[in-house]
């Protein structure tokens, strides 16, 4: 047998056997990109997310904080979120994840009593320090109501 053919028959060999594990039953599963888990006794699910999801979804988060505020002629030390963390349900209240675990989202009802700018002044909802999540939060929610963008 010439080299030359020793090649050409080497060569489909190794094509055959890189395609054989390509999509066939040995070939290793992608994870989900995001693991919904219920509650227990909540409306609300945990949405975990792996971090080839994160990356791709962009999701940061931001820390829920103080400043004194004016609401309605009154003054006062209100929780201050970006207006980008607030999420709206299907029946206009208002929500923002909160980071619980690495990678890891609960969504918690918020009250805005106000937005300034790129702020959302909240009169009630988690506490100063909090993480929530300021990109990606309606990525989120579409996950949790398994809702997709395709057709």
């Amino acid at each position: 047998m010439s080299t030359k053919n020793s090649v050409v028959i080497g060569l489909a060999a190794a094509v055959t056997m890189i395609l054989a594990g390509c999509g066939g039953a040995n070939a290793p599963e992608e994870p989900s990109p995001a693991i919904v888990k219920a509650i227990a006794g909540s409306p609300v699910q945990q949405v975990q997310l792996t971090e080839r999801a994160m990356r791709r979804l962009g999701i940061a988060t931001s820390a829920i904080r103080a400043a004194k505020v004016t609401l309605a002629d009154r003054t006062g030390r209100y929780k201050v979120i970006p207006y980008s963390a607030v999420v709206y349900d299907a029946n206009g209240s208002t929500w923002a994840y909160l980071t619980t675990a690495a990678r890891t989202f609960v969504r918690q009802r918020i009250t805005v009593g106000a937005i300034e700018g790129s702020n959302a002044i909240l009169t009630a909802g988690p506490a100063v320090g909090s993480a929530v999540v300021s990109v990606g939060a309606s990525e989120l929610l579409g996950t949790e109501y398994n809702i997709s963008g395709e057709e």
